[in-house]
């Protein structure tokens, strides 16, 4: 099928003779897919074997029928060796069954013939909870794909191979790739009144399934390979420094599963930066664990070549004056700070170890140095919340802005803050996985009075996230297969509510505040936090309590830099 040409430099084309075919499905738009460092780094590591041809496919314009072709040859995934889905967001589940209904793939993994491709999953969402797509799944590589490509490209044409059955090709995957977890071999277990139980692996199936960890190496950093105009980020070469994060903010999975976090090598990185062609802008991912020199020392050679910077957001603890005029120095019209919330109390709950002097210090460096405009990340519904820290939130706006003022009167121009409000959701691997979403109906109570007070505030501007949304991503992220049928009805148009009901299922059975010991679905996967860790956080955030930074040298107080039974650690 022919489509448009994309305006974009850096896509990989082969012919398919010789080669086993993979169609690499991101299933959101193609701006939003191609601003994803883990699916270019996927699309990377599988094209630079000469036996693969990786092609991107993405969510197509038009209702569930439209079909899903690929961006390189326009071939539907049914053409495919491999089917291979990179699951960043809940909200893309739908995705998966669309995808293959669309293309005349049975959406259920058990109803799929020998004739049909094997489809695979990873990315960082199925990493932290695999369970509510895992019918729709053969297989889930769970963990970092550079600890996993080697093997795979190895394995690639025996898992293509249709004269073996369904069950020989997983059987040899599960055996050479670390990661993989194979959901068939694996029956969910539930209890009278519909909480889940745990799972029954067959004999000899080891439970939990570790995922592969990559440690940073030689090579190049990842890095954008594809750029185009029409990606969110436009042309911009993005770069990641370190994967993880070590600041254990408890609302956040990424620090958790990614533990411990590990910078790139200097080398590493500078290949990476050297790989940006003609860009003119660069993103730099993963600042939280590199030091300030080290960070600083990079934005300056990158403004001696003439680079402009982008930052997803920034450390007010980390804001220094130098950096700050290294920001601007760079173009920057625009700064983004992430308080999370409003008072040091909550703060201290979240383990986001800012002052208010720490924010007021940030955008008084940011203002100073003739960034004029700023961004505020802040969360609503958060555990222990209450109306004072939503005054408090308010409080503090206010006193930013009072900040930019003073430098926008010297400069006679005034800034603008836009102040972005999201709903908590509370993730899997996280303190936070025992929380419940809106508790005691707060969500709606606190968006109000959060608009009553920012509102009338000259030059904020207040944006609040969509409730229904947040209370889909709520119910995906901590939900289990029994959600499968749910996403079945999403994607062929019916609302995620009347879907949810139509099953005979309940929001507030994934919404509600679990118990201390409850078993939870997610934990097939065998990160290594352990559990009492994030039980212990979550305790010592009702203590206002704060843990210190994620240093991994002579550290075992989480768990994440043992030795791990059957883990395995790969270089890129």
């Amino acid at each position: 099928m022919n489509r448009e040409p994309r305006r974009e430099q850096g896509a990989v084309r082969k012919t398919w003779a010789g080669r086993v075919s993979i169609a690499l499905i991101f299933p959101n738009t193609y701006a939003v897919g191609m601003a994803n460092l883990g699916l270019q780094a996927v699309y990377r590591l599988l094209n630079r074997h000469d036996g693969l041809a990786a092609e991107r496919v993405f969510r197509p314009p038009g209702g569930p029928s439209a079909p899903w072709i690929s961006e390189e040859s326009g071939r539907p995934l049914a053409d495919f060796d491999l089917v291979l889905f990179s699951l960043s967001f809940e909200a893309d589940y739908p995705g998966v069954p669309a995808a293959l209904r669309a293309s005349g793939i049975a959406p259920r993994a058990a109803e799929r013939g020998g004739a049909a491709p094997l489809v695979l999953a990873g990315g960082v969402a199925a990493m932290i909870n695999p369970e509510p797509v895992a019918p729709f799944l053969d297989a889930v590589l769970l963990g970092e794909f550079e600890a996993q490509s080697e093997v795979f490209a190895r394995l690639a044409p025996h898992l293509a191979n249709r004269d073996l059955s369904r069950e020989e090709r997983l059987h040899r995957l599960r055996a050479d790739v670390p990661g993989t977890y194979v959901p068939a071999l694996y029956r969910p277990r539930w209890t009278r009144d519909g909480r889940f139980a745990g799972f029954a692996p067959g004999a000899g199936i080891p439970i939990p399934v570790v995922p592969a960890r990559a440690d940073p190496g030689a090579g190049a950093a990842p890095a954008t390979r594809v750029r185009s105009p029409d990606a969110a980020f436009g042309d911009m070469h993005m770069v990641e420094l370190a994967r993880g994060c070590g600041r254990g903010c408890r609302f956040c999975a990424a620090g958790f599963v990614y533990r411990p976090p590990r910078p790139w090598p200097a080398a590493a990185i500078r290949a990476a930066l050297d790989a940006r062609a003609e860009a003119g802008r660069v993103g730099l991912v993963g600042l939280e664990f590199l030091g300030r020199r080290e960070v600083e020392e990079i934005c300056e050679g990158l403004l001696r070549e003439g680079i402009s910077l982008g930052f997803s957001s920034l450390r007010a603890d980390a804001v220094t004056p130098r950096f700050a005029r290294l920001l601007a120095a760079s173009g920057a019209r625009v700064a983004t700070l992430a308080p999370e919330a409003g008072s040091e109390r909550l703060r201290r709950v979240l383990n986001k170890n800012l002052s208010e002097a720490d924010l007021l210090r940030a955008a008084d460096a940011l203002a100073g140095a003739g960034i004029p405009n700023l961004k505020l990340y802040l969360m609503l519904g958060l555990p222990t919340e209450t109306e004072a820290d939503v005054r408090a939130a308010a409080d503090l706006v206010e006193r930013i802005r009072e900040v930019l003022l003073a430098h926008g009167r010297r400069r006679g121009r005034l800034g603008r803050i836009t102040v972005t409000a999201a709903s908590f959701v509370p993730k899997a691997w996280t303190p936070f996985q025992w929380a419940a979403f809106d508790p005691g109906g707060c969500l709606a109570r606190h968006r109000r009075l959060l608009s009553r007070l920012v509102g009338p505030i000259p030059n904020v501007r207040l944006r609040l996230d969509s409730m229904r949304e947040a209370r889909l991503q709520a119910v995906l992220s901590r939900g289990d297969r029994r959600l499968a049928p749910v996403l079945e009805r999403v994607a062929g148009g019916q609302a995620f509510a009347k879907a949810l009901s139509a099953e005979g299922l309940r929001a507030d059975l994934y919404t509600r505040e679990r118990s201390r010991d409850e078993p939870f679905p997610w934990e097939i996967a065998g990160h290594g936090v352990r559990r009492a860790y994030l039980l212990a956080e979550w305790d010592r955030a009702h203590r206002e309590k704060s843990t210190p930074f994620c240093r991994p040298a002579g550290c075992s107080r989480c768990g994440a830099c043992g030795d791990r039974p059957g883990g395995v650690r790969g270089r890129p």
